[in-house]
């Protein structure tokens, strides 16, 4: 994780050194700045790849005139890298050199071609365009604010805190998103007026312009067009396990120690066994100590228990971080790290896990994260098996049936995801569908604001 930040304004200089300050925690091995005109480019470091100087950010091209800052990985790096080797003298080992020089060969059509996460941006001086751009899937942040004339962009909202001037008023239907869903999807945050540039986008503007005339591109788009492949069964999870197997390897380009999160559960699992293969020294793997009551009471299992065996089973090294989170002291952190608002207290787990590991020398950690949402392992992907019965009742049913499980008492988690379940029963199946998705009906959350914002 490194950050960046961006300022394109008359006092960009004057700005620059405060608000890359402001994100230093994101890059403990270095810091730089960079003004070229109405421009300033910042960059915190943290060295993964290439850990000399010569690979330190803001990096510049041999002849000056294309500079760049990156926050995040190229794990395909080595295979663009050799399609340009006849043509350039590479300099360092960097993903961020690979990064710079593809785009200079390449223009915007090395963005589909990258394999990894990322948000950067580059200035081409001779021209004045300046693009910004974020990874495929968003997995890297990148958030902007147009002001006026002015252009602010970073990894985190907190960059922007020492620039005056900007409107801070909140976006309360973003807020409503965070409260019903538990994150703002698209391109909404708390202010109206800081924007997060949305997946496979790239936004593009001219700093030679007297008007800030900002274009925003889409590269990217899920290639999702209905169309179904006929491999069988078998085909199709030695293919998984191809893609899969070959997506571990990528990640583990490294040249600082890598670890692993090991929650026992199947993601994580999965990642360590695939990473077991890649390695022939024993893997180090970390697992949170969870209290298993009130895991048990919130309706999970106790994973303490898997982590354990899978790591006895691939002998890897376990190092288990004990519950005691101090909330007092660690909320405030957590709430200012995070800049969005955040329903789930696994970032005060994982921030043990991570201090833990960055005591042992670890700088990246790998883990399931995401595996649920890709392969349907939620229980409200779960619930779209019971929609073939839903279609099939009778109208005077459902009412009837809505009433008897909001009847029930919230006293247990089941009891709870029964009544969710069934809450709207008799709504068209589309609108039955999304609420699978919601935490806090509809309602329930119109109430908590003013007539004004509602």
């Amino acid at each position: 994780m490194c950050g960046i930040v961006g300022i394109l304004s008359y006092r960009s200089s004057d700005l620059i050194s405060s608000c890359n300050q402001m994100i230093s925690h994101r890059g403990p091995d270095g810091a730089g700045v960079y003004v070229y005109k109405n421009l300033a480019l910042g960059h915190n470091r943290l060295s993964i790849q290439d850990l000399s100087e010569s690979a330190n950010q803001p990096m510049h091209s041999d002849d000056g005139n294309y500079t760049i800052i990156f926050n995040g990985e190229i794990y395909n790096h080595h295979e663009i890298r050799s399609s340009l080797r006849n043509k350039i003298n590479f300099k360092t080992t960097s993903d961020t050199e690979t990064l710079l020089y593809a785009y200079i060969e390449n223009g915007q059509k090395i963005f589909n071609r990258l394999n990894g996460i990322f948000a950067f941006a580059i200035i081409n001086k001779r021209s004045g365009d300046l693009i910004i751009v974020r990874d495929q899937f968003g997995v890297k942040p990148l958030y902007y604010c147009i002001n006026g004339n002015e252009l602010f962009f970073g990894s985190e909202i907190k960059a922007f805190l020492k620039i005056s001037g900007w409107n801070r008023e909140l976006d309360y239907s973003a807020l409503f998103n965070y409260l019903q869903l538990l994150y703002s999807p698209g391109e909404q945050t708390p202010f109206q007026n800081i924007k997060k540039l949305k997946p496979g986008h790239f936004l593009k503007c001219n700093i030679y312009s007297e008007n800030l005339n900002v274009k925003f591109n889409k590269y990217y788009e899920l290639p999702f067009d209905g169309t179904r492949h006929s491999l069988n069964e078998k085909d199709q999870i030695s293919l998984l396990d191809s893609k899969f197997s070959k997506a571990v390897g990528r990640q583990l380009l490294s040249d600082v120690p890598v670890g692993f999160f090991l929650s026992g559960g199947v993601d994580s699992s999965l990642v360590v066994a695939k990473a077991r293969e890649y390695s022939e020294s024993k893997l180090n793997c970390f697992t949170i100590g969870t209290n298993s009551n009130d895991s048990r009471n919130e309706g999970f299992s106790d994973d303490l228990f898997y982590a354990k065996k899978v790591a006895k089973f691939l002998d890897v090294n376990l190092e288990i971080i004990p519950t005691d989170i101090d909330i007092l002291n660690d909320f405030d952190k957590m709430v200012w790290h995070l800049d969005e608002p955040q329903a789930d207290a696994a970032p005060l787990n994982v921030l043990n896990i991570c201090n833990r590991a960055k005591d042992l020398g670890f700088k990246v950690l790998l883990g399931g994260t995401a595996g649920d949402d890709l392969f349907s392992g939620y229980r409200r992907h779960q619930a779209l098996y019971y929609e073939k019965y839903f279609n099939i009742l009778p109208s005077f049913a459902a009412p009837f049936i809505k009433g008897l499980s909001g009847a029930l008492p919230a006293s247990s988690a089941t009891l709870r995801r029964v009544k969710k379940l069934f809450q709207d029963i008799e709504k068209p199946q589309i609108e039955r569908i999304l609420s699978y998705y919601e935490w806090i009906p509809s309602d329930a959350i119109f109430s908590l604001f003013s007539k004004d914002i509602q």
